[in-house]
């Protein structure tokens, strides 16, 4: 089993509200076919707007939550033309804060052939709503499901030590504690530095992280059958230091 995450920034352009980037996740989501998965999407430009102008509000959660069920629709659809068949869960009907709840949809969805399809949302806790990023989810399910992998899907290939393109920026190839970083647009979930402390959570259950590009299908494929992909940036688990099998 393996978890993958499409970024908000790859699948959505955040600088312009409500644009997705149809087709961009397909060849990526073919390398999936016949291989058991959770798949989470970023809000991108759809939902992080809303809560950067009403926050927590009622009126900032019910756009939110419309906006959210809009682009799910958008990934579902293009999902299923590349013959992956997701079953949409709404986290705010399975997760209590950071802490997931309710497994049974995600089983159900798995013992049948689906793919459980998540994203970052608004979700109940002890202390009110609060924001529920889909690193958070990344990482709650890690912890439930042990996968053999952790994969976040990005608009780049990787991390770097600056943001990409500009000078003196290099890519790593091994993410160590040193890493900060952000992100272009608005992301009040933390951006790149948040995605790569997720990362070290997960690596510390013994579980390989890689950050790769949505745009390099043969990087998603090579890990699913046991290779290393060499494209992309990884932060090793604790235990191990590759998958040694393909993944099902």
């Amino acid at each position: 089993m393996i978890i993958v995450k499409l970024g908000g920034s790859a699948i959505t352009d955040k600088s312009k509200p409500y644009t997705y980037r149809w087709g961009r996740l397909r060849g990526a989501a073919r390398a999936l076919t016949g291989v058991k998965a959770v798949i989470i999407h970023g809000a991108g430009s759809f939902a992080h707007p809303h809560v950067k102008t009403f926050g927590l509000t009622a009126a900032g959660i019910a756009y939110t939550k419309a906006a959210l069920r809009r682009q799910t629709s958008l990934v579902v659809e293009d999902l299923a033309a590349a013959g992956i068949y997701a079953m949409p869960i709404e986290p705010s009907e399975i997760f209590w804060g950071k802490r997931l709840v309710r497994r049974e949809p995600l089983d159900f969805a798995l013992s049948n052939g689906m793919y459980p399809l998540l994203h970052g949302d608004v979700v109940p806790s002890d202390q009110g709503y609060v924001v529920l990023s889909g690193d958070d989810i990344a990482v709650e399910l890690a912890a439930v499901y042990k996968p053999e992998a952790v994969v976040f899907l990005m608009d780049v290939d990787g991390i770097y030590t600056a943001p990409p393109g500009t000078p003196g920026a290099v890519k790593l190839k091994e993410i160590n504690r040193g890493v900060t970083g952000g992100a272009a647009g608005i992301d009040v979930t933390g951006g790149i530095a948040k995605k790569v402390e997720a990362g070290f959570t997960i690596a510390a259950l013994g579980i390989p992280v890689y950050y790769c590009s949505i745009d390099s299908s043969s990087d998603l494929q090579s890990l699913v059958k046991g290779r290393e992909p060499l494209g992309c940036s990884v932060i090793k688990p604790n235990t191990e230091a590759a998958i040694e099998r393909p993944i099902t």
